[in-house]
């Protein structure tokens, strides 16, 4: 098929409503992300039951449940959350569904930093990536490692996203990017964050001495194929329209199984500056200011970084 920056989705969007309420909907096209109140105390009883029952064998460093060798382990964490957490996600997402869920753990011991990273392509983000919906099954603060985001960031940082390593252009100045120009986002227990896929965000280390749970989905519109994008190790990059069983039956690093839609010969991105980056964010005109959604619900051109 023919490859073009408008096929891959990196080419600046007009996203389609994601959210069933305006105003929230809005708010994530602008920012980035939302926070909704969706779970009651039951919720996540089940959820965090979940987690204690289903085995790792992890105890020490940052984990989410899909990296994980063990197939059974993933189908497992994958299935139970699909029926906890997912429905109440379901009911403020317009025409959704998720694509994949997991368990992201930070265990007291070891490092569990998460570094200035975006999520996965998962689908054609020609209109709009995959969401993230992130949920705290315990609390979280800056002892834990709050979330941090770059609101904005998503509208002019585009590019693929895969595994098992893909060029990172702002990699270099990531550092600064956390220090100077992140901001916290405070998620409490019962509420979901959710964040377009290719909002630039980090977590800092757990240092509470507790182990920190959340529970992750990805969702994507319900009429989207889902993919996946993988660097071999000469450069190379393969498009992979995959089923969603795959994101629980593959391991990361090994070449995906499905239907191969893409083959790039050589694959890089252009090393992103702090000044360009700070020119490329004051196009977007958007203020570094935290918003808060209230609740909703009580109980490149290919190799090309500028937008489109």
């Amino acid at each position: 098929m023919g490859v073009t920056g408008r096929t891959l989705g990196l080419v600046r969007s007009h996203d389609q409503q994601r959210l069933r309420d305006r105003t929230l909907n809005r708010r994530l096209d602008t920012d980035g992300y939302v926070v909704v109140r969706v779970a009651d105390n039951d919720i996540i009883e089940q959820a965090l039951d979940v987690y204690q029952q289903c085995d790792s064998g992890i105890d020490s460093g940052y984990y989410a449940s899909i990296h994980s060798t063990s197939r059974q382990y993933k189908e497992d964490v994958d299935r139970e959350l699909q029926q906890i957490v997912w429905p109440p996600c379901d009911r403020i997402l317009l025409d959704h569904q998720c694509l994949v869920a997991a368990m992201m753990v930070k265990p007291p011991t070891g490092s569990t930093v998460v570094p200035v990273h975006q999520d996965w392509n998962t689908i054609d983000e020609s209109r709009g990536a995959g969401l993230t919906c992130w949920m705290p099954l315990t609390p979280i603060t800056r002892v834990e490692g709050l979330m941090r985001v770059l609101p904005g960031s998503h509208h002019y940082l585009q590019g693929l996203r895969g595994s098992p390593g893909f060029p990172n252009p702002y990699q270099e100045i990531a550092e600064r990017i956390d220090r100077e120009l992140m901001i916290d986002v405070e998620v409490q227990v019962g509420e979901v964050m959710v964040m377009d896929g290719r909002l630039l965000h980090t977590t800092g280390q757990n240092t509470s001495g507790r182990t920190r749970v959340a529970a992750y989905m990805n969702a994507i519109p319900e009429d989207a194929q889902p993919l996946h994008f993988y660097r071999r190790d000469d450069g190379g990059v393969e498009g992979y329209q995959v089923d969603r069983a795959f994101f629980t039956s593959f391991n990361i690093g090994e070449q995906p199984t499905g239907e191969l839609f893409l083959q790039l010969a050589n694959y890089e991105r252009p090393t992103i500056t702090m000044p360009d980056l700070l020119r490329m964010h004051r196009s977007t005109k958007r203020p570094l200011a935290r918003r808060r959604a209230a609740s909703l619900l009580a109980p490149d051109r290919l190799q090309s970084e500028t937008v489109a």
